[in-house]
């Protein structure tokens, strides 16, 4: 068995993991070797009898042509050369855990970004609690917010450039999922000596004929 330059292992195992030829619990079995320097006191600590991991330290290192560990009758010494593959295994097994784990969080909505469309006329009162609780339940998650027109955040939302919208009225695009969050009193501002001035509430029909100061998106159109 050589002893082989530096990087001849690590070439090698890229190779072998791609190929599937190097199984990724051999790997874990060498790191615990590595860190117990014993046979027995890894196995125990992965729970697996030694000749498990024995066996599969044994395999990687002729596999890869590689002394790892040097055999004594107390336990074992990482080579130089398997101290280096360690070192860079050790890494790229957190590295992998820390990838797993973020996936999860990303698929659970646990983490990521969340882009959220907000009509200029909502309650910021209302939103503010609501994005503040959002954001200690879940504090991994980055919270854009994008601020105008309901008619433009539903097309960003249909477009897939926001997750989320809030709006005002009750917009129900075919392709989209909506529903009610809060409701409020619509009021209706009239000059001082208008006639339905002194009154404590007003019906549609009451402004019937009256003419409306609005805007071209948002309570505008829905009122025309």
């Amino acid at each position: 068995m050589r002893r082989l330059r530096r990087n001849d292992g690590l070439n090698l195992l890229s190779n072998h993991l791609l190929s599937g030829r190097v199984p990724m619990m051999t790997l874990v079995h060498t790191l615990a070797v590595a860190e117990y320097l014993n046979f027995r006191h890894a196995a125990n600590a992965l729970g697996v009898a030694q000749s498990s991991v024995s066996a599969r330290v044994k395999a990687l290192e002729e596999d890869l042509g590689i002394l790892l560990f040097e055999r004594h009758a107390r336990g074992v010494r990482l080579t130089e050369a398997g101290r280096h593959f360690v070192e860079r295994i050790a890494v790229g097994i957190d590295q992998l855990d820390h990838a797993v784990k973020t996936a999860g969080m990303a698929a659970a909505g646990e983490s990521g970004r969340l882009r959220i469309g907000i009509h200029a006329l909502i309650p910021h009162s209302f939103l503010a609690k609501l994005i503040g609780q959002y954001r200690k339940d879940y504090p991994d998650v980055e919270v854009e917010i994008a601020e105008g027109p309901a008619r433009e955040a539903v097309v960003q939302l249909r477009a897939g450039r926001l997750d989320v919208a809030f709006v005002a009225g009750t917009p129900q695009p075919p392709d989209c999922h909506s529903r009610r969050t809060w409701t409020e009193p619509l009021l209706a501002v009239l000059p001082e000596r208008h006639p339905l001035a002194k009154r404590s509430a007003v019906t549609w029909p009451d402004l019937a004929g009256e003419t409306f100061l609005g805007s071209f998106a948002g309570e505008g159109e829905i009122l025309r």
